[in-house]
């Protein structure tokens, strides 16, 4: 199992996608890669983030990251379609 490292700086998501746009403080967190050659990094309170930005699983997510700032900013969430026969 990967170790994690939690308590990394925070991150600043913006949703422009809301209406009203919405801007949250998120923390991260990173772990080991299994393969020992650097890191992932991942949002912590990921359940949280998904459901203030109401995305669903399989929608497709359109944003930026400005790693000056540490500011995550989500610009279009375009809803899944299922399109079955």
């Amino acid at each position: 199992m990967a170790k994690l490292h939690e308590g990394l700086k925070d991150l600043t998501i913006k949703f422009l996608h809301l209406d009203p746009p919405l801007q949250i403080t998120n923390g991260t967190r990173r772990e080991r890669r299994t393969n020992g050659r650097g890191y992932r990094y991942a949002l912590t309170s990921w359940k949280k983030f998904m459901k203030v930005a109401q995305i669903k699983v399989c929608d497709q997510v359109h944003f930026s990251f400005d790693e000056n700032e540490q500011v995550l900013t989500i610009e279009r969430v375009v809803r899944y379609v299922n399109r079955s026969n």
